[in-house]
């Protein structure tokens, strides 16, 4: 039994795990990847495509938010900080009702077309964004037609409040 004086050891789990974030996404997307590629061995690409698409949309759904305030604001501050190390991106627009940027650099793209699997990339992590607006309210859109992940120079992103 730890008196109130003894400090607790922390758990060898809690440690600290040192690394960049590009060392970060090529660690927990490299298995990721290789695995997908083994599944498209057995079901074929374009199946291995429309199921992660279909994960993920409905991944989506069920995780859209908690956030009652559903603006557009709140939707694009959502994960804001984070993302600010995994992308470099410029703000072209920022209203109540548009939010539109302009993405240059994304880590996610340069981890997936590195291992020559950008068609898993933009089913895993592209693909989701239309779907992740519409399940955070139904008035949410994105418009999007290039994206880094499929050899774009950019990824144009624009979410608008319709209605």
């Amino acid at each position: 039994m730890n008196s109130n004086n003894e400090k607790s050891e922390k758990h060898r789990f809690q440690n600290d795990f040192s690394q960049t974030y590009e060392d970060a996404f090529r660690w927990k997307f490299d298995y990721y990847i290789i695995i997908m590629k083994r599944f498209s061995d057995y079901l074929g690409r374009d199946k291995l495509l429309e199921l992660i698409k279909r994960a993920v949309e409905e991944n989506n759904q069920r995780i859209a938010t908690d956030n009652p305030e559903h603006t557009v604001a709140s939707f694009v501050e959502y994960g804001q900080e984070a993302y600010k190390n995994m992308m470099v991106y410029e703000v072209i627009e920022k209203s109540d009702e548009v939010y539109e940027m302009k993405v240059t650099e994304c880590l996610w793209a340069k981890t997936f077309r590195d291992k020559n699997a950008e068609d898993i990339g933009y089913a895993t992590v592209c693909h989701g964004d239309f779907t992740e607006a519409t399940a955070y309210h139904p008035k949410l859109k994105l418009k999007r037609t290039k994206t880094l992940m499929q050899g774009h120079d950019c990824c144009d992103h624009r979410w608008t409040w319709e209605g």
